[in-house]
């Protein structure tokens, strides 16, 4: 026991300080100092090594920008065109069927709000899930 408690106490960090660093306090900083301009110069060296690109001329830029612009009305209209093929054939399915059958209309209706409930809260279920879990 009296071992151990020499042992521990010779590992106290106020005495694991070498004398070295204490009385050579000055030589290292000179050291580091040297280390750091060594470090600068590399990295001057870099810098002057990096090739650094060219920006295009401003006609290839205009000419990009058109072009995208140009494929972004387009992609907008077919969505436009999308959207109302879609809402008449929905709307008109539903006239469709409020006149010829109301009763099916009715039940039709009640079963998709039904279902858009149900699939709402499960998405809110799991998703609270997640953050109480904490992988959100």
């Amino acid at each position: 026991m009296k071992r151990n408690k020499r042992e521990r106490q010779g590992d106290n960090p106020k005495k694991a300080c070498p004398p070295q660093v204490i009385n050579e306090a000055g030589e290292m900083e000179a050291e580091d100092e040297a280390l750091v301009k060594q470090l600068l110069r590399g990295f001057d060296q870099m810098d002057l090594t990096i090739m650094h690109p060219e920006p295009p001329p401003l006609y290839e830029l205009e000419q990009f920008v058109a072009g995208h612009k140009q494929k972004l009305r387009k992609q907008a209209a077919l969505e436009w065109i999308l959207f109302l093929v879609i809402a008449v054939v929905v709307i008109g399915g539903n006239m469709l069927l409020a006149v010829s059958s109301f009763a099916a209309f009715i039940a039709i209706q009640g079963a998709l709000f039904v279902s858009v409930i149900v699939f709402v809260l499960r998405f809110w279920r799991k998703a609270r899930k997640k953050v109480k879990s904490g992988h959100a």
